[in-house]
């Protein structure tokens, strides 16, 4: 049996991942990212200091020549690597890369330790006009996956950080607080207190950062609420102009279902300004993507002095699958053969083939008997596997220059001549 964490995807399985994965790739082509591709094992030294309290998480192991290398832990660190290794690009960098990822977690229904990823970054860009873009780009990409009820929250670090100031919070303190308040939407207020009290922080300061964080109503009007409260503190300011900002471009995307919520914080510790997190509003679900921007990551781990902005989006696209086969969305299919081609014995294989190949010309998947097994088996195995059309070669027929092509799913049979199977098809 597989490793725990990971899986075996069957047929049936797979053609319904590649259905969702074709799916979101022609809608990040449509916006302009291209495929892009990293390898699955990066040097451990490469992978450490980005996740923060995650990075406990990593794969690490050392190879014959005891190197320390790591699996990929996401997909964004090693496009940066890709970037400081490659500075003369053409900017702006618009990539996406759909891959498996390595996390030691813990394992439960849509979350795994080897998954797959779907990723968009943009390098290179400023304005938020390119976080706009990336949170288009998502919520069209669940638009044609058939998911219904997504909405994107929406916050800043930058806020994040003010609300901390604004607190008294010790700056010791201040990234423990920030993930504390990250889980107001699992604990909700009672167990985000607890977890702020766990960090001995004064109840004075626990009832500011709560009076914040629970602010609610229109994007524009939780930013006015929140900036006569942070308004005056440096990075409280930048933070506030920079949703503002996002949320002005988004109508230009028309891009109506996001929220502003002062709770959000995402957990890795690379991100900077704008940060976004795709919700189903069936609360069974939660979350399905997130991402946002990472403007020192390139510099810090380039070691450059002048930082380069970037911004990208993940998809979690195992629970998506999940949500797809609980709620038939997408149908399932068993096969990707569309005719099975039955010879009636030996002598029938060489016009089987024969017809396969112009079929497979013509754009049908096919397939035919392996095994020299009898007409029923033959058809057992068709119905078993789901393939709707079986053409039926037999001695009798084949004189009258015809075949039989039968309707697997209605039992309906029909005789055709050979050249007019693509008809009949």
């Amino acid at each position: 049996m597989p490793v725990k964490g990971m899986r075996d995807f069957p047929p049936q399985e797979m053609i319904l991942r590649q259905k969702v994965f074709a799916i979101v790739r022609n809608v990040f082509e449509r916006y302009g990212f291209e495929p892009f591709e990293t390898p699955a094992i990066e040097l451990a030294k490469t992978l450490k200091g980005k996740y923060g309290d995650e990075e406990k998480l990593i794969y690490e192991f050392k190879d014959r020549g005891g190197r320390e290398l790591a699996l990929r832990y996401d997909q964004t660190v090693s496009l940066v690597r890709f970037i400081t290794e490659n500075p003369a690009i053409p900017k702006p960098f618009k990539r996406y890369e759909i891959g498996k990822v390595w996390r030691a977690e813990e394992v439960k229904r849509g979350r795994y330790r080897e998954f797959y990823q779907c990723d968009i970054d943009t390098v290179g860009a400023k304005s938020s006009l390119a976080d706009a873009e990336v949170i288009a780009c998502a919520l069209e990409a669940v638009e044609k996956l058939g998911l219904k009820g997504c909405y994107m929250r929406l916050n800043n670090r930058k806020v994040l950080y003010a609300i901390m100031e604004y607190a008294g919070v010790d700056k010791k303190k201040t990234i423990q607080a920030i993930r504390a308040i990250d889980k107001l939407d699992k604990l909700g207020k009672k167990g985000v207190k607890e977890e702020l009290k766990k960090l001995k922080l004064k109840a004075s300061v626990i009832k500011k950062i709560m009076e914040i964080i629970s602010i609610s109503g229109k994007p524009n009007e939780v930013i006015l609420k929140a900036k006569k409260i942070i308004g005056k503190i440096k990075e409280g300011v930048e933070g506030l102009e920079e949703l503002r900002e996002l949320i002005e471009f988004l109508k230009y995307f028309n891009v109506k279902d996001v929220v502003v919520d002062l709770s959000l914080a995402r957990g890795l510790d690379y991100y900077t300004g704008n940060i976004f997190e795709l919700m189903s509003k069936d609360k069974k679900i939660g979350s399905i993507g997130g991402g946002g921007r990472y403007d020192k990551l390139i510099s810090k781990l380039s070691n450059q002095k002048v930082d380069l902005p970037a911004v990208g989006f993940s998809f979690g696209i195992e629970r998506i699958i999940e949500i797809i086969k609980d709620s038939g969305v997408i149908p399932i299919v068993k096969t990707v053969v569309d005719v099975y081609l039955l010879p009636v014995n030996q002598n029938m294989i060489p016009k089987a083939i024969d017809i396969a190949n112009k079929l497979r010309e013509k754009g049908y998947n096919c397939a035919m008997d392996l095994m020299g097994r009898s007409i029923s088996k033959q058809l057992e195995y068709a119905s078993t596997k789901g393939i709707k059309k079986v053409i039926i070669i037999g001695p009798k027929d084949l004189k009258n220059k015809k075949v039989t092509i039968k309707n697997m799913e209605t039992g309906k049979e029909e005789k055709v001549s050979i050249k007019d199977i693509f008809n009949s098809l």
